[in-house]
């Protein structure tokens, strides 16, 4: 992921096309739109053979066929990088701020997704040239999600700014969907197998399994299934069972049903979590 984040530069034939126009006149502030990035060094790359082949008289089919190639090479790059980190950085806006020899301040706005979570992104990036060294800063990050869907990573975002880590971020945005989407794989087994007893009140992308007996009304185990995240981005799946009994019911064998969410996490220790769902599930069906 760093190094995507190094070079956003690097883009489809839009972006070949605006660093041309700013070689020939364009000032360094103006911002551009780039739908896809792709890292590397090689859009300067392009430019340099592009210009190369002016000076030395190469026809234009031998430039937009140098292109078609660097183009394709990159798309193969980004799709390599999607399969590998999972992010998918879907635009990028960046605004030169500062330039000189030593120095090189950028602001830069990323919109992408990681499986179902969007996400905004704003930061400044200061490069300083320090003898052979480059130092590379980031200042003012800003990261923007949705927090009523995802208010499991409120807690982190906040710690992730302060400390100004895109890597965290993006590391553990990676390992929260991950999580999220075995939950949502999970929920939904079980509605399709069990769809008579099962239900899913806010959706199989909601963290509430719902467990109702078709032979006793009132009869019904409920699953949260939340996934926490600290703020040094530690992620922890949380499984708890809530029963709700009729008085009947409880009146049959009371400790049993409240021995219930202990047993519950005993099964989950021994069995894992689909086995002890599974488990619950046929006891209710009885």
């Amino acid at each position: 992921m760093t190094k995507n984040l190094e070079h956003f530069y690097e883009a489809q034939i839009k972006v070949l096309q605006e660093e041309i126009a700013a070689l020939q006149g364009q000032q360094d502030n103006n911002e551009r739109e780039i739908t896809m990035h792709l890292g590397g060094g090689r859009m300067q790359d392009a430019l340099l053979v592009m210009t190369d082949h002016q000076e030395t008289g190469k026809s234009q089919r031998d430039i937009k066929a140098h292109l078609k190639t660097e183009i394709k090479e990159m798309e193969e790059d980004l799709i390599r990088q999607t399969k590998m980190n999972g992010i998918v950085l879907a635009n990028c806006r960046v605004k030169t701020m500062e330039k000189s020899n030593k120095k090189l301040v950028q602001q830069h706005r990323l919109t992408g997704h990681c499986s179902s979570i969007d996400f905004m992104v704003e930061f400044e990036l200061t490069d300083v040239q320090e003898d052979t060294t480059l130092v590379r800063t980031i200042t003012d990050l800003n990261i923007i999600m949705d927090s009523t869907e995802f208010k499991d990573l409120s807690t982190f975002v906040s710690g992730a700014e302060d400390k100004r880590d895109l890597l965290l971020f993006f590391r553990t945005v990676r390992r929260f969907s991950d999580r999220c989407e075995d939950r949502r794989r999970t929920f939904q087994h079980f509605q399709e197998k069990y769809p008579c007893v099962v239900s899913l009140p806010g959706g199989c992308r909601a963290e509430v399994m719902l467990i109702q007996s078709p032979k006793l009304a009132g009869c019904a185990l409920t699953i949260y299934w939340s996934i926490e995240v600290t703020s040094e981005g530690v992620i922890t799946p949380k499984i708890d069972l809530v029963t709700k009994m009729p008085e009947k019911v409880l009146q049959l064998d009371r400790k049993v049903v409240e021995n219930a969410p202990d047993s519950f996490q005993s099964l989950l220790r021994i069995l894992g979590v689909e086995a002890s769902i599974d488990t619950i599930i046929q006891a209710v069906s009885v």
